[in-house]
């Protein structure tokens, strides 16, 4: 029962943030062009059909859910201090995340289908659509393991995200700062390093890490990947994340303020 009523308060506080997202977001990118146009003398250069063919729509869903995973403290101390366990808390928030997932990834698909596809006369509105989607010759086949695809993708960055927050968690805000401007600084130069290994050396390009990656991808010499090995990965890699946010949530405590 606490755990049905903790899942409505939850479902009720981000989806409400969701809405305010989309209606800020559509106000930015339709709203404000249009009054600019407007005021400047220029409103036959404003073209509403342009406006609504960027990717914005579709990615401000992924943005907004690894965020609301990794900022989830103020809940947790909320209802932590409202006698509701981490283990309620926790399937919780894994069951409100499984739903907006549902509703994004939905309304993302419905949106390219029916909107970026016939506007912009386009047919690689997504990852699964630009590398995968020519695997299937069946349209109805390619459009289920399309919304199953960009919903793993949706389910492994909530679960980053919820993983991120969780581990911030344990570690005071003075830590927390140092982790935050350290990592984006490691991992800045493991890329540049990385990148001039693959780029300088051709050894490199053919060591086995670049085998591994061409095998995640699903890499064939010719025609489109194959999507089920990067499948595989996503529902191995959720399982992962999944066990380690669990763990790190037994974790977790109240900071005194």
């Amino acid at each position: 029962m606490k755990t049905n009523k903790v899942t409505k308060f939850l479902f009720r506080r981000q989806i409400i943030g969701l809405a305010e997202m989309y209606l800020f977001l559509f106000a930015a990118f339709l709203v404000l062009p249009f009054l600019f146009s407007a005021i400047s003398g220029s409103l036959n250069d404003y073209s509403l059909t342009n406006q609504m063919q960027g990717s914005w729509v579709t990615a401000a869903f992924g943005v907004y859910m690894f965020v609301i995973s990794t900022l989830s403290y103020e809940n947790f101390k909320f209802l932590i201090q409202n006698g509701i366990s981490r283990q309620t808390f926790f399937n919780a928030q894994v069951i409100v995340n499984g739903f907006l997932i549902l509703i994004g990834n939905t309304f993302n698909l419905v949106y390219q289908y029916a909107v970026l596809m016939p506007l912009g006369h386009a047919k690689d509105t997504n990852i699964f659509m630009s590398s995968y989607a020519g695997y299937f010759h069946n349209p109805i086949v390619a459009f289920v393991f399309n919304f199953i695809f960009s919903g793993l993708l949706l389910i492994v960055g909530a679960l980053s995200g919820m993983v991120i927050g969780n581990f911030l968690t344990l570690f005071s805000k003075f830590v927390q700062r140092i982790i935050l401007i350290a990592t984006p600084v490691v991992g800045y130069i493991t890329a540049m390093y990385t990148a001039s290994r693959v780029i300088l050396d051709k050894n490199f390009q053919m060591t086995w890490v670049a085998n591994f990656a061409k095998f995640i991808l699903g890499y064939r010499p010719t025609g489109p990947y194959d999507p089920f090995p990067m499948i595989g990965t996503m529902l191995v890699m959720a399982v992962i994340l999944l066990v380690i946010t669990r763990y790190l949530f037994s974790k977790k405590q109240l900071k005194r303020e």
